[in-house]
């Protein structure tokens, strides 16, 4: 009797409250044998599983009650409303009128943090287990027979998807005037979302003018005026800058540039010299070449064979290390170096830089080795004819002998143009306006000039701008029907390049076969395999992760001097390198967070002790088995922006991996929250993690914090720059953590190692991340039994592509809930 009370009364104790409670006992040896005892019926009454029976009632709606009853309501009641969510009098019978609810539920049961470690009652795991999986099957089935579709608003293409239409359209290199338009807003941690894409009278004014220079680019009709472009250095200029810099060079800059004429064109370099007045010592150097229309690659860089006589070199925003002489040396003592001319990697001249003018050195001119302040592109001088270049093929599929033959020739190029940029088949209808136009300008203009004006007029046409899904006539509200094959050759071509379906897509869906599983299977892995899809990668991958900050964060210049902007450019390249591999490869999402390989160059492999790696460019290499490093937790771009700017954070690493790897934000800090207090105790520097430790006794930030700050413990042997250290200005590092679950672990390879154990958890938070982007709007509570059965059908690999396809094949790419029966 008194051992079935005592059990009653110790199942309320979780198995680190049991650890707390002995560890905080006054031992002594009258008692250890007592507390001995206690302990063992304690951990006896914690892990002793349900019968069989007490697991399959709480499959039964009467036993999902029950459950509720004895573990949630002391929380989740009508009174108390803990984190918004009342359990109280839910039905548990028909669960998908509450479906939001239950998705709660689901994900807080999965990630084990309800009920709480500090809840007076608290189920076995297989019990637990057992309630959570029956909710999941009554929501999965009740999905099967009522698909949730969602609806996808009109949403305006972003930037890049603007750019990329436009490139793919017309057959251009590259699109050239991102630049003119203005940055997209974000929600979700995506730019393609459609409540955060609105169109105002600004961002129209921005259309009209591109699409009046991109139309007259691309048929090669623009002014041919000489104009001068000016490139300014935005990397640095004391290394190799990476891809498409020839090996053996440093600094310097690369221009891609579509050049719009035949013709002769100036190329220009002007090199840095921050002690002189604008008006003395420019110091410049040119050739004037002919270039044909079209994308060439301009390059100025200076030749590695003299850096070693030549110095350190000033970083372009900082001093790169103590100046030994240069191209601007009083004395003449440097060794004179070159700076090196390349289009499209043909080397156009090599210049010798002379010693400084009089006036360069009476202005005191910096000694040191050169580097590049910008580079000019002016021209085009005697130009020809328009060329005929890709883009004028692509656009003139025919050319009228005389003025009689003018609008047959014009409707058929402003149909085959309509289609691709409306994306579908257009009738001789939606030509007639442009057709008209078209004839309008003719009276003015010459026939080419009249069809770019005309094609102006298509880039800022609604149906481009846009994305536009329009309900079927005959479909009732609430109705769950299949989008059109043309409008799942936008979802899909939109998703996998950003960009507008390509003539065979178009085809496919022209001819009603694109619903076909078989064909649509086929049309996505052609896709895929497109460099195009690297979009994907760069637009996807990159904003899930949440790395954005990256590109603005400056660590302490006085705590981090190794930091230049050599060292950004060489995390970025290392997680676009490393995540591209992921995708082409088709490996496991999972390598996101464990993968044993990387890619470095000499410079970055010495930042993270990796042995055996020389020279600037970028290689793969795998991972000492001793290394700490695997997947992007130990990487850069992740450590550096989730860091104060002269410190580690914890607090910023936990949230991160809450909010990017495990799809588990947590809540904004409520208001009036001190900030860190960073004061010694008893004249001891305190380490970071002892600061945030007693930041954590306040109980207004103690429960998000029990959350977020072990993940970030685990990760504080990387400084703010990803070195390994062992110790802090507090002293020595403790990597050791403990969940609000008792899940302890240590170090980023005990991090890994936890967060592979549940690979559904970090693989279903990316896969919904996917649907988000997929789709263009916030995924729904509905959302989720489709995302579990990506899950299911892509376990236990997770590879890359099956996740993709999965999010192809889902009723929520596929289809779509009608608003209305009709529209205008």
């Amino acid at each position: 009797m008194f051992r079935d009370k005592l059990m009653q009364r110790t199942n309320r104790f979780s198995p680190a409250d049991l650890t707390r409670f002995v560890t905080r006992i006054p031992w002594s040896a009258a008692g250890c044998l007592s507390v001995v005892m206690l302990a063992t019926v304690m951990v006896a009454a914690t892990v002793v599983p349900p019968e069989p029976q007490a697991l399959a009632r709480a499959r039964t709606s009467a036993g999902r009650a029950e459950f509720i009853h004895t573990y949630c309501l002391d929380c989740h009641n009508a009174r108390l409303k803990t984190a918004g969510l009342v359990l109280e009098n839910v039905a548990t019978d028909d669960l998908n009128d509450r479906a939001t609810v239950w998705e709660k539920v689901i994900k807080r049961l999965g990630a084990e943090e309800m009920p709480p470690p500090a809840a007076a009652r608290r189920p076995h795991p297989a019990l637990s287990s057992a309630f959570r999986d029956s909710v999941i099957a009554d929501l999965d089935a009740a999905a099967r027979k009522h698909p949730f579709a969602g609806r996808t608003v009109i949403r305006r293409l972003n930037r890049t998807e603007y750019g990329n239409a436009v490139r793919d359209l017309l057959h251009l290199d590259f699109f050239a005037y991102a630049g003119d338009l203005p940055q997209d807003g974000s929600a979700d941690g995506f730019d393609n979302i459609a409540d955060s894409l609105s169109m105002s009278p600004v961002l129209l004014e921005s259309y009209l003018k591109v699409g009046r220079k991109v139309s007259l680019l691309a048929i090669g009709e623009g002014d041919a005026s000489p104009i001068t472009e000016r490139f300014p250095a935005t990397k640095s200029q004391s290394a190799w800058q990476g891809e498409g810099m020839p090996f053996g060079t440093r600094g310097g800059i690369l221009v891609r540039k579509y050049f719009p004429r035949d013709g002769e064109y100036d190329l220009r370099a002007v090199l840095n010299n921050p002690d002189l007045t604008p008006a003395e010592g420019v110091r410049f150097f040119h050739i004037r070449v002919p270039v044909t229309t079209g994308a060439h690659t301009f390059i100025v860089t200076f030749p590695q064979t003299l850096t070693e006589r030549e110095g350190p070199v000033p970083n372009l925003n900082g001093a790169g290390g103590r100046a030994l002489g240069g191209p601007v040396d009083p004395q003449g003592s440097a060794t004179r170096p070159t700076v090196l001319f390349l289009l499209d990697g043909r080397k156009l001249k090599e210049f010798a830089i002379a010693g400084p003018s009089v006036s360069e050195s009476a202005f005191g001119a910096r000694p040191g080795p050169p580097t590049v302040v910008r580079a000019e592109v002016s021209g085009p001088y005697h130009s020809g004819a328009p060329a005929d270049t890709p883009s004028r093929k692509h656009i003139f599929i025919c050319k009228p002998g005389n003025s009689s033959e003018e609008p047959v020739c014009a409707g058929k190029i402003l149909t085959a143009l309509l289609r691709r940029a409306w994306r579908r088949d257009v009738s001789p209808a939606d030509v007639q306006p442009f057709q008209a136009a078209f004839a309008g300008y003719r009276r003015k203009n010459s026939f080419d000039v009249a069809i770019a004006t005309a094609l102006r007029d298509i880039l800022v046409s609604p149906a481009f701008l846009f994305r536009l899904e329009f309900d079927p006539r005959e479909a009732k509200p609430g109705q769950v029907y299949r989008v059109n094959h043309f409008d799942l050759a936008s979802r899909l071509s939109f998703f996998l390049w950003s960009s507008i379906p390509d003539d065979r897509l178009l085809a496919v869906a022209a001819k009603g076969q694109l619903h076909t599983p078989s064909v649509l299977e086929g049309e996505a892995r052609r896709m895929l395999s497109d460099a195009r899809a690297d979009s994907l990668m760069e637009n996807f991958a990159g904003q899930s992760l949440g790395l954005a900050d990256a590109d603005h964060f400056q660590p302490d210049a006085k705590t981090y001097p190794e930091f230049d902007e050599g060292l950004r450019d060489a995390f970025k390249t290392e997680m676009r390198l490393f995540l591209r591999s992921i995708m082409r490869e088709d490996r496991s999402v999972m390598d996101v967070i464990n993968a044993r390989y990387t890619f470095v160059d000499e410079r970055l492999a010495a930042l993270y002790g990796i042995p055996g790696v020389k020279g600037p460019g970028f290689r793969r290499v795998t991972l000492p088995a001793d290394s700490p490093r695997g997947g992007v937790l130990g990487m850069g771009l992740v450590l550096m922006p989730t860091s104060h700017t002269a410190k580690t954070s914890p607090v910023y690493r936990g949230k991160w991996i809450l909010a990017n790897l495990l799809g588990s934000p947590p809540s904004p800090p409520p208001a009036g929250v001190p900030p860190l207090d960073i004061a010694p105790v008893n004249g001891r520097v305190l380490t970071t993690r002892e600061q945030v430790e007693r930041h954590r006794t306040n109980p207004a930030c103690a429960s998000c914090h029990a959350r977020m700050d072990p993940y970030g413990f685990s990760l504080e042997n990387f400084d703010v720059i990803g070195r390994w250290r062992e110790r802090d200005d507090g002293g020595a590092i403790d990597a050791t953590a403990t969940l609000a679950n008792g899940r302890s672990f240590t170090g980023p390879g005990g991090l890994r190692k936890l967060l592979c154990e549940n690979p559904e958890i970090f693989a279903g938070a990316m896969t919904a991340r996917m649907m988000t982007y997929a789709l263009g709007r916030s995924v729904e509570p509905g959302d989720m039994p489709a995302i579990r059965g990506i899950l299911r059908a892509a376990a236990p690999d997770y590879k890359f592509d099956d996740i993709v396809l999965g999010v192809i094949r889902s009723t929520p790419f596929q289809m779509k809930t009608a608003e209305g029966g009709s529209h205008d």
